[in-house]
């Protein structure tokens, strides 16, 4: 009846499974004398798994930003840096047709320039509450603000274009 409750899945996760062989290596000096130190019969066991990690770090160094950047760049490309703008001029556009702001041209443009400002620290603050992601977190951050420079650029001079058309 307890195993029934209990979620096995999770407990014999692959990191589950990984740290009880490692305390099993560690805690049993007959495993620890087979696999580690200088004189070790099988301690080529210890050289490939360091070799394998060492690898797959740099590998993952190396490519890790460049996989980010790229869904980074598609993701906020699409839709914050395009399709939020246009979708704030709608909605502006509907404001003013229904008569819920005044036609003050400053306003209009404040109004429109807040659609396509970066998400500032929303996401920051989600990360510190969940507790997780933090690294992933700081990476969108970086790209969001390094593509925010581009757009703010365009989309003011295309606001200010519309808000004297308005």
């Amino acid at each position: 009846m307890v195993f029934q409750k209990m979620n096995l899945k999770s407990i014999f996760a692959p990191s589950t499974i990984g740290a009880l062989i490692g305390f099993a290596i560690g805690v049993i000096p007959q495993i620890r004398k087979l696999l580690l130190g200088d004189g070790a019969p099988l301690r080529v066991i210890q050289d490939t798994a360091n070799l394998l990690g060492y690898m797959l770090g740099k590998i993952l160094t190396m490519l890790g930003p460049i996989l980010v950047h790229i869904r980074m760049n598609n993701m906020l490309g699409n839709d914050r840096y395009v399709a939020l703008p246009l979708i704030g001029v709608l909605v502006v556009k509907g404001a003013l047709i229904f008569g819920l702001v005044h036609s003050d041209p400053l306003y209009l443009f404040v109004l429109l320039l807040q659609f396509s400002l970066p998400p500032a620290m929303n996401i920051g603050i989600m990360t510190l509450l969940f507790e997780a992601g933090e690294n992933e977190c700081s990476v969108i951050m970086l790209w969001t603000y390094a593509f925010a420079s581009l757009s703010i650029t365009f989309w003011s001079a295309a606001f200010m274009w519309l808000v004297a058309r308005l």
